[in-house]
């Protein structure tokens, strides 16, 4: 008994330890592996290309942030990045790994500088996307139940098998006749999941301008249903 009142006294200890160590903030985050790490590790660190250290340790020290810091941590932390600007996990690692490289070599963190090149980054693909919403949304309010549509497809054969895919940024891709899918089919159903934005339509196939072509890496058959995502499709 005296065992079990220890052990759990062991584990609520070690929890309330382990959140007290969590920075609240940047600066607290650049403490702690200046504290945790060797004298041996933070040289390895800070002698390697800032790219090349940060991008080395983004899926091991950078995930361990992500997890216990970032999306289990103190909101405080969370908080400063966000009053950046800054909300995605990955970005948020490598802006705090990027800071200790460049503490670690005594250089100006330029925190604000850091923000900005994801909020650059990410501003076309989020504007894009809305774009795609709103386009998908266009399809799906113009045609009706009993409609007969085409959806075109570019191909990727690099594997050695054909399959349909989708670009984030479709506008300039140009349909070829000789490589790409064509799919011919009539609108069941029309429905959303979730919001009223996230649209499908529900379509029985008539025609493949290649059955052997995968879609998504799906195999479809002419003459069964399927339920096609409106989202970057490629319509008429």
């Amino acid at each position: 008994m005296l065992k079990q009142i220890y052990l759990i006294f062991l584990v609520f200890f070690c929890l309330n330890s382990c959140a007290q160590n969590k920075p609240q903030d940047i600066q607290q985050s650049l403490d702690y592996f200046e504290k945790n790490w060797s004298a041996k590790e933070k040289d390895i660190f800070k002698n390697k290309s800032e790219k090349n250290a940060v991008t080395e340790l983004h899926m091991s020290t950078g995930l361990w942030i992500r997890n216990n810091w970032i999306r289990n941590g103190n909101k405080s932390l969370v908080t400063q990045f966000n009053n950046f600007g800054i909300s995605n996990p990955d970005d948020i690692s490598s802006i705090i790994l990027t800071s200790l490289h460049r503490k670690l070599n005594n250089k100006d963190l330029k925190i604000k500088e850091q923000a900005q090149y994801y909020i650059d980054y990410w501003k076309p693909i989020i504007q894009n996307n809305e774009n795609s919403i709103k386009i998908a949304n266009e399809i799906f309010n113009k045609y009706k139940v009993g409609d007969k549509i085409n959806i075109y497809y570019p191909v990727d054969s690099e594997d050695g098998e054909s399959n349909a895919v989708l670009y984030e940024n479709n506008d300039k891709w140009v349909f070829n006749p000789k490589a790409d899918l064509k799919i011919s089919g009539i609108i069941e159903k029309k429905f959303f999941l979730g919001n009223k934005t996230n649209v499908f339509f529900n379509l029985k196939i008539t025609k493949m301008s290649n059955k052997k072509t995968r879609v998504l890496g799906q195999e479809m058959e002419i003459g069964k249903t399927y339920d096609f995502h409106l989202d970057k499709l490629t319509i008429d």
